[in-house]
């Protein structure tokens, strides 16, 4: 018989990692209410009270910023280059929103982002369903006139046009709102990577037509090169102030499973990185938003780390644009 000598203490000392109830900054920016003199401010909207399938997207901005990722603002290692050295770039933290009520969680939306366009910077979101565009927009139109639209989606998103009030506030009727009002210039619209949801493809494409809206089929977008891309969606944009909407589930299901409406036959993480990289630059981004993350479906942080790649693309191409022009 063997004795096996235990000591009375392990010489190993294992040390659990702290857990902290604070709430941690967006790409690790800077974390501050004060907003005064930032050149951009992100900002989270927990906000999932339009949705139509399934709920859990107003846990998207605690997600993506209750989990260590080693992506910073400080580099693009694509682009090579460093932004924080020339801008203010802050998170605000999440809007204040009443639930329950969609009404004046629309107006709280639209106060707080008028708060951040007045203040001189350019807001980017994290929310929330995509219904939280609609709201936004409001701001941007209170403070820049009409907006051109670049929306990445597998859904129009401008349901029900046909409905008899046209006046139904979901996660899938943003834009249609928004043109009604006339947030956002149809002849200025350009919707890209549509799949999915549609329940009369004539109607929309008369509906597209009567509005000047420009939506390509994933399925053609496919066949696109990066450069096209870019250049029809610059074409269409144009050089009005732009707002970029970005819908996690553009992506295929394979690099987004946590979303509420995923769509097959989507995108990876490197096709949307570098149609932003074709499209965004020169043009006059006022503000941007990503939508949809939905945790409770995610597995192995999957969504988590391809929404964070793109939304420090949309910084970092927003950044850089506001520093060629200083």
């Amino acid at each position: 018989m063997v004795n096996i000598m235990i000591p009375e203490k392990c010489p190993l000392k294992f040390e659990k990692r702290p857990e902290t109830n604070a709430m941690q900054s967006l790409m690790s920016t800077e974390l501050s209410t004060d907003i005064e003199g930032a050149d951009i401010v992100l900002a989270g909207i927990p906000f999932d009270l339009a949705v139509t399938n399934r709920s859990g997207t107003r846990m998207g901005p605690k997600y993506m910023r209750n989990t260590h990722f080693w992506r910073g603002v400080t580099c693009d290692p694509d682009l090579d280059i460093r932004i924080d050295n020339a801008l203010k770039i802050v998170d605000c933290g999440d809007f204040e929103l009443q639930m329950g009520y969609l009404p004046d969680g629309f107006e709280k939306i639209t106060q707080q982002t008028k708060r951040i366009l007045d203040a001189g910077a350019v807001p980017v979101i994290v929310g929330g369903d995509h219904s939280i565009s609609f709201p936004e927009l409001k701001a941007y139109y209170l403070t820049y006139g009409p907006m051109a639209l670049i929306h990445f989606d597998s859904h129009l998103d401008t349901s029900p046009n046909s409905h008899p009030t046209k006046q139904i506030y979901t996660h899938g009727s943003p834009f249609s709102n928004a043109i009604r009002e006339g947030y956002i210039d149809g002849n200025h619209v350009i919707q890209l990577g549509i799949r999915g949801g549609f329940r009369n493809r004539d109607e929309q494409a008369e509906y597209s037509k009567k509005t000047g809206r420009e939506f390509i089929l994933a399925r053609d977008l496919h066949y696109m090169s990066y450069d096209e891309i870019g250049e029809v969606i610059r074409k269409k944009v144009g050089n009005m102030p732009v707002f970029v909407t970005f819908d996690i589930d553009f992506l295929d299901p394979a690099y987004a499973p946590g979303t509420g409406t995923p769509v097959v036959g989507g995108f990876s993480v490197h096709d949307a990185i570098m149609m932003l990289e074709a499209a965004l630059p020169g043009l006059d981004v006022k503000g941007a938003d990503l939508v949809e993350v939905m945790p409770y479906y995610d597995y192995g942080e999957v969504t988590l780390n391809s929404a964070q790649t793109i939304l420090q693309k949309m910084v970092t191409l927003i950044a850089q644009n506001l520093i060629i022009k200083k």
